[in-house]
């Protein structure tokens, strides 16, 4: 590949999100204007795939680096990873350091329940199971832009609560492995807005997923509760996902601000082994 701004093409992939990109080989040197030319499909498009990479691990990160900054680590809020709580993490069901193992993943936004959840990540293919992980990507701009113009209205100022699964009473163990750093002691609780603001183009998002705990700002509990429901049955329609069938050597970076995701589970006998880096985020808003 030439790595030039001229030979790179950006393919959309004709669902909700993503486009793939083509003719750039990320291991090695890439022009300035073509990585622009990727930051601006990026926000266009919320996801961004490269087939037949070779990635090391510095490597991954730097790419990652050119679309936003390292999570800033919060010593008392563990997220997906072991006590160091890396920038780059393994997702495997075979090797030692690997998190998440095998089972399905239900729609979620990453770090939901930090003070700035991630703005993205970027996850590398170094081994694929012959059946079963696919992941899946939905749009959340377009669940905001198909609510009924009442409904809009009812939440335009609410706010949402999402609980950390690595620490204090909501811990949940099966979702780590052998090295998940996890906090016993209740971590701070950050509210945020349920309609936020996608910072590269001022879009309205229906900011929420299978996971949320609590819904913020109305009085009767049970229209809380059932408006809950409706919106989370909402931001999981199917034909605002797209799914992509792994091979060895892709690399998908998504906009976690914009997209829930979620994973088919792994058959048994079936190895995965996967390369996740993530990049910082702002205070939604």
């Amino acid at each position: 590949m030439s790595n030039t701004l001229e030979s790179m093409e950006i393919v959309p992939t004709g669902g909700p999100v993503g486009a793939e990109v083509r003719g750039i080989d990320l291991s090695q040197p890439v022009p300035g204007e073509a990585i622009h030319r990727m930051v601006r499909a990026f926000e266009e498009h919320h996801l961004l795939l490269w087939r037949g990479q070779e990635l090391s691990h510095d490597r991954q990160l730097e790419v990652t680096e050119w679309f936003g900054p390292r999570h800033y680590i919060y010593d008392n809020m563990p997220i997906l990873g072991d006590a160091s709580q890396p920038p780059l993490i393994t997702i495997s069901n075979v090797t030692d350091d690997g998190l998440l193992g095998s089972g399905d993943i239900v729609p979620h936004q990453d770090t939901v329940y930090l003070p700035t959840p991630l703005a993205g990540a970027l996850l590398y293919a170094a081994e694929v199971p012959q059946a079963g992980g696919d992941t899946s990507w939905s749009n959340l701009i377009q669940a905001y832009d198909e609510l009924d113009e009442q409904t809009k209205a009812l939440i335009a100022n609410l706010r949402v609560f999402n609980y950390n699964p690595y620490a204090g009473a909501k811990l949940s163990p099966e979702l780590g492995g052998k090295v998940q750093k996890w906090v016993h002691e209740e971590p701070p609780r950050f509210e945020h807005p349920l309609v936020r603001i996608h910072p590269p183009t001022g879009r309205k998002i229906l900011w929420l997923h299978s996971l949320t705990e609590e819904l913020i700002g109305l009085e009767d509990p049970a229209q809380t509760q059932a408006l809950l429901e409706r919106l989370k049955a909402h931001v999981d329609q199917s034909h605002l996902y797209y799914t992509h069938h792994w091979q060895v050597g892709d690399a998908i970076l998504w906009d976690n601000r914009c997209c829930n995701h979620k994973r088919d589970a792994i058959p048994d006998g079936q190895r995965r082994v996967f390369y996740r880096t993530m990049m910082g985020g702002t205070r939604p808003y």
